[in-house]
C-alpha cells in the first residue's frame, strides 16, 4: 500500500508543491469561491459581505498558530451573531456559516492538496447557490465553476510546470467539457430522478420548514395586493423554498388537483387587486361574523360534493391568516373557520409554523344565491382601462353563458397564447389589453386576472382566486411538498344554474404542465389486483354513479375550437423546449417521455420506435450517437495533431506504422539506428533502405546542420514503403 501510496504521489502530484503550481492554484481556488458567492448573492444579506472580505484579506496574516485560533474566534462570533439575528436553523445563518468556513479555509491553505479540496466543497457549495437564479442564469454559474474547478485539479496535480497563460487553460478545459457532453446527456435522460433536492426528504419527515424558508407575507398565494402580472418568476430567489407539506391519509390525488386556497380578490381599481382591510390588519373575528365556524354548515350550502379526502398539513410562518387547504373544506382545523370567499382562515395571523387537520371536497357544485352586494362587486369594472377587452366583452354579452364561455376558452386554446414564468409586461391601466392581443405570453395570475376582466366586461360575475397549485408527490410515500414555484390563480364564474364554477385558463393554453400528473394514476395497479382507499361521497351523492375527478371543473369541449380564429404558422420556440426538456425534465416527465407519452414529442417518438418500449431504443440511439460522436471527436483530434507534424516526422511515423502492422514495433528504449539494424537482421531485404532512413531521421533530429536530411527521409521512406508493399 506504501508503494501505491507513492507512486500515486509521483503522477498526480509531481510538481504540485513548485511556487508556479501554488500560485495558480491559490488564482483559480479564490476565482472559483468568488463564483460560489456571487450564485448566493440574491440571498445573502449585507452585512456578510465585509465578513467575507476580512476572511479573504486574513490570508496576509502569518502563518502562526495564534493566526488559525483567531480565525476560528471570528467564525464563532459571525455565527453566534447571523444565529441570535435570523435564528440558528434559519437558511441565511447556514448559508452565512458555510460560505464563510470555505473562505476562511482559503486563506489558511498552502498546499496544492488544500486547494483541490477547497475547489471540490466550493462546487458543492456554488451548486446550491444555484436555486436563487433563473434556468439560463444557471447554467451560466454551472460552466463558470466546471471551469474554475477544472482548472484548480490540473494545476493542483502538476501538470504544468510553469503554468501556462489563462486563456489556454480556459480553452483546453472549455474543449473537456464539450467533449464530456454526449455522456452527459445520456446520463441526464435515462439516470433516475429524486422528486427535488435532498432535503425535501427531510421536511417530509419532520426537517423544521425554517431551514427552508425565511418567513415573507409577500408574492402569489399570501399578499393582500396583487398588480398584473407581479406573481411571475423573478430570478428564483425564493420559487424553490417550501410553503408547507401535506400528508394524505391513505390516498394521494394527482397533483393536478390539489388547488391551495388562499386569497379570493374582488376588487381592482385598474392597476392592482385589493383584499378587504380586515385581511390586511389580520382580523380573523370580523371576518369571521361573514363565514361559517362549522364546515358542516358550510357543506351544507353546497349542492354537490364528492371525493373528500383527509390530510395532515404543515405551515411556514406568513403572517397572514390562511390556512392553505385544499377546495372546498370538509373539516375544520382547531381555531380556524370558513371566510365568506371559502378560503381556511384562522383567528390571528400565522406567526410560527403551525400544524393542523383537515378533510377537503375535490370535487364540488355550489347551490347557494349570490348575495346582491357580492354580486356588485363581481362584476365591477374601473372607469377607465382596457378598451378593447371592453369592447369584446360588450360583444360577447348578448350570447348565452356557454356559447361565452366557448369563445373565450376556444381563442385561449388555440390563438397562441403562451404560459411564461417570465416575461415582459406593459404596465397601465391598459396591461390587460396589451396582454390579451398583443403578447399574449404570462403567467397563471395575468390569464386569470385578464379572464376575469372579461367576464365581467360580458357581464358575467368573476372573482379570481390565487394561492397554490399542484405540489411535489414523495416517491413511496403520501407526502406532497408544495414550494413557492406552485403559486397559481385561477378563476370562478357565477352561474345562475350551477353556482360559482372554477376555470384554469392554463389548463387550456399548456395542459402539458398538468397533464403529466393527472394521468399518473392510470398506471396504478387495477383496485381488483391490491384494493386501494377510495376518496369518500357525500350522503347525497352515493346513488349517483361515481365520477373521476377533473383538473378543473369546467373542461375544453370540441365546439369552442369553431369559435377560434386560424392563426399563422409559428417557429417552435428553443427557449419553450429547452426549458421543457432541459431543466425542467422531473421524474414524471423522463418516465412519460421513455414510455412515449411525453407530449407531441414523446408519443411520435413511442409511435415510431415501438410504443412502451420506446426507452430500448431511445437508449440504443443514444449510446451509439454518443460512441460515433465521441469517436468522430477523437479522430479529428488526432488528425489536428497529426497535420502539425513536420513532414519527415510524419514520413518516419508512418513507415513505424506500417512495419509494426508487419510485427516489428519500435520499442520505447531503441534509437532509430538499434531499431533499424534489429528490423534489418530480420529482413535483410529491407536493410539498406531501412538504414539510409534512420540515418537521415537520426541527422534531422540530432544534427541541425545536416539541411539535406529531409529530402533523404522522403527519398529512402518511397522507397522503403515501395519494398514492403511489394512483399505482398
Amino acid at each position: 500500500m506504501e508503494f501505491v501510496r507513492r507512486a500515486l504521489n509521483a503522477l498526480f502530484w509531481a510538481n504540485a508543491h513548485s511556487p508556479q503550481c501554488q500560485r495558480a492554484c491559490l488564482r483559480w481556488s479564490f476565482v472559483l469561491l468568488l463564483v460560489a458567492l456571487l450564485a448566493h448573492a440574491p440571498a445573502l444579506p449585507w452585512p456578510a459581505w465585509p465578513a467575507f472580505a476580512l476572511a479573504f484579506a486574513s490570508r496576509a496574516l502569518p502563518h502562526k498558530t495564534w493566526t488559525a485560533l483567531l480565525r476560528l474566534l471570528v467564525l464563532a462570533v459571525a455565527v453566534a451573531l447571523a444565529g441570535l439575528a435570523w435564528g440558528w436553523l434559519e437558511a441565511r445563518t447556514l448559508r452565512v456559516a458555510l460560505l464563510l468556513v470555505l473562505a476562511l479555509k482559503w486563506a489558511e491553505a498552502r498546499g496544492a492538496r488544500e486547494f483541490a479540496l477547497i475547489a471540490a466543497a466550493g462546487v458543492v457549495a456554488g451548486a446550491i447557490g444555484l436555486l436563487q437564479w433563473s434556468e439560463w442564469a444557471g447554467l451560466a454559474f454551472v460552466a463558470a465553476l466546471a471551469l474554475s474547478a477544472l482548472a484548480v485539479l490540473e494545476t493542483a496535480a502538476g501538470r504544468h510546470h510553469p503554468s501556462p497563460p489563462v486563456t489556454r487553460i480556459l480553452r483546453a478545459n472549455a474543449l473537456r467539457l464539450v467533449l464530456a457532453l454526449p455522456l452527459a446527456a445520456v446520463l441526464f435522460l435515462f439516470f433516475p430522478r429524486i422528486p427535488g433536492p435532498l432535503w425535501d426528504i427531510g421536511l417530509s419527515f419532520g426537517l423544521p420548514l425554517s431551514i427552508g424558508l425565511e418567513k415573507s407575507n409577500q408574492g402569489l398565494g399570501v399578499s393582500t395586493r396583487l398588480k398584473p402580472g407581479q406573481g411571475q418568476t423573478q430570478t428564483g430567489v425564493a420559487e424553490t423554498r417550501p410553503v408547507l407539506v401535506a400528508e394524505f391519509d391513505g390516498w394521494v390525488p394527482p397533483t393536478s388537483l390539489l388547488y391551495w386556497r388562499g386569497p379570493v380578490y374582488y376588487d381592482f381599481d385598474g392597476t392592482e387587486w385589493r383584499l378587504d382591510a380586515e385581511y390586511e390588519e389580520g382580523q380573523g373575528r370580523a371576518l369571521m361574523r361573514r363565514g361559517w365556524t362549522k364546515a358542516s354548515a358550510f357543506s351544507a350550502t353546497l349542492a354537490r360534493a364528492t371525493h373528500e379526502i383527509s390530510y395532515t398539513v404543515r405551515l411556514t410562518p406568513h403572517d397572514r391568516l390562511w390556512l392553505y387547504g385544499l377546495d372546498l373544506p370538509a373539516a375544520l382545523a382547531a381555531e380556524s373557520f370558513v371566510s365568506a370567499d371559502w378560503q381556511v382562515l384562522a383567528h390571528r395571523p400565522v406567526a410560527a409554523e403551525t400544524r393542523y387537520r383537515l378533510r377537503s371536497w375535490l370535487e364540488w357544485e355550489d347551490g347557494g344565491a349570490l348575495d346582491e352586494a357580492v354580486h356588485r362587486r363581481a362584476l365591477a369594472l374601473p372607469e377607465r382601462g382596457n378598451p378593447r377587452l371592453r369592447a369584446l366583452g360588450a360583444e360577447l354579452a348578448a350570447r348565452p353563458l356557454d356559447e361565452r364561455l366557448q369563445r373565450v376558452l376556444g381563442v385561449l386554446a388555440k390563438d397562441g397564447y403562451k404560459v411564461r414564468d417570465q416575461f415582459e409586461l406593459r404596465a397601465g391601466p391598459d396591461a390587460f389589453d396589451a396582454f390579451w392581443f398583443d403578447t399574449r405570453e404570462g403567467n397563471a395570475d395575468l390569464f386569470a386576472g385578464a379572464f376575469v376582466y372579461l367576464m365581467r366586461a360580458a357581464g358575467v360575475p368573476a372573482r379570481l382566486v390565487t394561492g397554490y397549485r399542484g405540489g411535489k408527490l414523495m416517491a413511496l410515500t403520501d407526502y406532497v411538498i408544495v414550494k413557492k414555484s406552485h403559486a397559481h390563480a385561477w378563476t370562478e364564474i357565477w352561474d345562475e344554474a350551477r353556482g360559482w364554477r372554477r376555470i384554469d385558463p392554463v389548463d387550456l393554453v399548456a395542459p402539458e404542465r398538468f397533464a403529466e400528473a393527472a394521468r399518473q394514476p392510470e398506471a396504478q395497479p387495477k383496485p381488483a389486483a391490491t384494493p386501494a382507499p377510495k376518496p369518500a361521497q357525500s350522503a347525497a351523492d352515493k346513488g349517483a354513479p361515481q365520477r373521476a375527478p377533473t383538473p378543473a371543473t369546467t373542461q375544453m369541449t370540441p365546439s369552442a375550437i369553431a369559435f377560434a380564429p386560424p392563426t399563422a404558422f409559428r417557429l417552435p420556440s428553443l427557449e419553450d423546449f429547452f426549458t421543457r426538456w432541459l431543466f425542467r425534465l422531473d421524474g414524471q416527465k423522463q418516465q412519460a417521455l421513455l414510455a412515449g407519452l411525453g407530449g407531441k414529442l414523446g408519443e411520435k417518438l413511442g409511435k415510431t420506435l415501438g410504443g412502451k418500449f420506446a426507452w430500448v431504443w431511445l437508449l440504443l440511439g443514444a449510446s451509439l450517437g454518443s460512441a460515433v460522436v465521441m469517436t468522430a471527436t477523437q479522430a479529428l483530434a488526432w488528425w489536428r495533431e497529426s497535420r502539425h507534424l513536420p513532414p519527415p516526422q510524419r514520413a518516419w511515423n508512418r513507415l513505424a506504422r506500417l512495419l509494426a502492422r508487419r510485427g516489428y514495433k519500435r520499442e520505447a528504449w531503441e534509437c532509430p539506428s538499434a531499431f533499424a539494424r534489429r528490423v534489418g537482421t530480420a529482413r535483410p531485404v529491407w536493410r539498406d533502405a531501412l538504414e539510409t532512413l534512420a540515418h537521415a531521421y537520426a541527422d534531422w533530429r540530432y544534427a541541425p546542420a545536416r539541411n539535406d536530411a529531409p529530402k533523404r527521409i522522403e527519398a529512402s521512406a518511397r522507397k522503403l514503403y515501395n519494398l514492403i508493399l511489394a512483399e505482398r
